[in-house]
């Protein structure tokens, strides 16, 4: 196990995932108090009742209902209550009421505003615990596949070190030539890049023609395959290591989280579009933001960056 700490890939993937289970364990924890607040007064309304509908489509917003029922006790109600959307339902139509025994001023049916937003706590919490498991599996098995390809015969094969910028996104690259096609691989970064002279033979495990995951073994250390290989370049600025100076010296997995932050400037505005789907407030905004944020800060881990 300190074997496969000691390697760099496997450091940044697994501390990438930090604020994704940091934060996405502090959301569920304030989605699931908001449902059980917001569940507790459904749950205890155990009274039902056959309403019948006098009035729809009517208040500010054209989503209130108005019905008529009879209590527990024998006494006639009237009630509104507050529809997800506007309301076409007919006059004469009989609902199913629930209420608190005891307690009928307050009544919920099927479709109602409380209704609506229990669903979408619900859905929330249900996200947020698919993503950080999505992401923990998605993480073992990237980490998996590649110690299998290290495990895979290994041809010596002409590698330049390239590197990739297209907006925010920097990545690192290994163009391996076998039978006059050029592979491009896209890599973890790591210092032993640096040091690669352009078609230098490096011992490649897997072919990049048949085999879906490649490791390059590099001066001893095992380089592995980040994205999908290539047959042509990647988009947007590409340079090679011969057009540039070399970085020097290890640099730290701080520099190539602050390189991987990029992302991060889209988080609020997908927080935004997750608020305007969800017809939330800031606070949806908020946990959408926080919950983005943490899975862009992973993406760079298994995708490939680079620091330089």
């Amino acid at each position: 196990m300190k074997a496969l700490w000691r390697r760099r890939a496997v450091r940044h993937v697994l501390l990438g995932l930090l604020p994704l289970l940091v934060a996405g364990s502090a959301v569920i924890a304030v989605l699931a108090v908001r449902l059980a607040e917001t569940a507790g007064p459904v749950r205890d309304a155990t009274a039902r009742a056959t309403a019948t509908v006098q009035r729809a489509g009517f208040g500010p917003d054209r989503r209130d209902i108005q019905v008529t029922w009879t209590d527990d006790t024998g006494t006639v109600r009237t009630s509104t209550v507050h529809a997800v959307r506007a309301s076409d339902v007919p006059v004469g139509a009989r609902i199913v009421v629930r209420y608190r025994p005891g307690d009928p001023g307050r009544v919920f049916v099927t479709g109602d505003e409380t209704s609506a937003r229990l669903n979408d706590l619900a859905f929330g919490v249900g996200l947020a615990g698919f993503l950080i498991i999505g992401v923990l599996i998605a993480s073992a098995v990237h980490i998996a596949r590649r110690l299998a390809a290290e495990r895979q015969p290994g041809t010596s094969l002409p590698a330049t070190y390239a590197r990739s910028r297209r907006g925010l996104l920097r990545r690192s690259w290994l163009v391996v030539e076998e039978g006059g096609q050029s592979w491009w691989v896209s890599v973890h970064w790591d210092p032993v890049l640096e040091r690669l002279r352009p078609g230098t033979p490096v011992t490649v495990h897997g072919r990049p023609s048949r085999d879906r995951v490649l490791v390059a073994d590099i001066e001893g250390t095992q380089v592995w395959q980040a994205g999908r290989r290539r047959r042509t370049p990647p988009p947007g600025e590409v340079d090679r290591a011969a057009d540039r100076e070399p970085a020097g010296g290890e640099l730290p997995l701080t520099r190539q989280f602050r390189a991987d932050a990029g992302l991060l400037a889209a988080a609020p505005l997908l927080g935004l579009l997750w608020a305007y789907v969800d017809d939330g407030g800031r606070v949806s905004w908020l946990l959408a933001t926080t919950i983005a944020g943490a899975v862009l800060f992973w993406l760079p881990t298994v995708r490939g960056s680079d620091p330089t």
